[in-house]
């Protein structure tokens, strides 16, 4: 089990790193430095041209030799699959494949959710819906056989005049941005999944029926004094509530405020 006391996500849920026909291994070393930088720790390989275990790989990992140790090698991209649910193709061409495209920081953020909603379920094991960032080779990139295969495109942001990124460039980049959504996500998934089971949020067709429940009532008490504004403050009302995410039993004892009004009425 590799260590990373920043972040309390077991590793399992952390994303899987596939380097498709990497050709160098120094630049394989250099990717697992990067990885292990950020906490990212299960490294695969499709087909790596000059075989693997590969020497020159060590020195550029440093204390990320574990990594090295550990890492899966495939002849064909599908098979490294086994476990993934859902792929991040890293490339800077489309293709011409319809697929949604999105930048890495967009990309990390579904990579943590993807990752809550698996605490959130309590699967283990096998159950568990990998996540997976891929990665082409030095010179080629991804071929369109491989981006076929992912759900998403990323595609950072950069200067449209020098927009090539060393690959170890590109997996620190993209780690790095994976772990600062989960820092900024309170930094434990494990508090979201207790929130969550505990007080899980109202359903849509709860909150839709409190929303008209309100509106009806401010109307009944001349709340909405223009007719031309009134939507405009129901959307926000509604943007209000939707905000905090309220469970079914604050939404209880918001229906038992409305009933009060209703009770003074009569």
């Amino acid at each position: 089990m590799q260590q990373d006391k920043g972040i309390e996500i077991e590793e399992s849920l952390r994303p899987v790193v596939i380097l498709a026909r990497p050709q160098m291994g120094e630049n394989i070393g250099a990717c697992a430095r990067a990885m292990k930088n950020c906490g990212v720790f299960d490294l695969r390989l499709i087909n790596p041209r000059d075989g693997w275990p590969n020497p020159l790989a060590v020195p550029m990992a440093t204390n990320a030799t574990d990594i090295l140790d550990d890492v899966q090698v495939f002849q064909k991209l599908d098979d490294a699959l086994y476990d993934v649910k859902v792929m991040f193709a890293t490339t800077a061409r489309l293709r011409g494949m319809v697929k949604p495209v999105i930048n890495p920081r967009q990309a990390a953020q579904y990579l943590f959710d993807i990752a809550s909603q698996q605490i959130a379920q309590g699967k283990a094991g096998d159950e568990k819906a990998r996540a997976a960032i891929l990665f082409g080779a030095e010179r080629s990139g991804l071929d369109n056989d491989e981006v076929a295969l992912a759900d998403y495109i990323v595609q950072a942001e950069l200067n449209p005049d020098s927009t090539s990124l060393n690959i170890a460039q590109a997996v620190l980049m993209m780690c790095w941005e994976w772990r600062m959504a989960v820092l900024e996500n309170n930094n434990n998934p494990t508090i979201q999944k207790d929130k969550e089971e505990a007080n899980p949020p109202a359903s849509l067709q709860s909150r839709s029926y409190f929303f008209e429940r309100l509106e009806a009532v401010l109307d009944e008490q001349g709340f909405f004094a223009s007719a031309d504004i009134a939507p405009t403050v129901k959307r926000n009302l509604r943007n209000f509530f939707t905000r905090g995410k309220p469970t079914e039993q604050e939404l209880r004892t918001l229906h038992g405020i409305l009933s009060l009004f209703g009770k003074n009425r009569e």
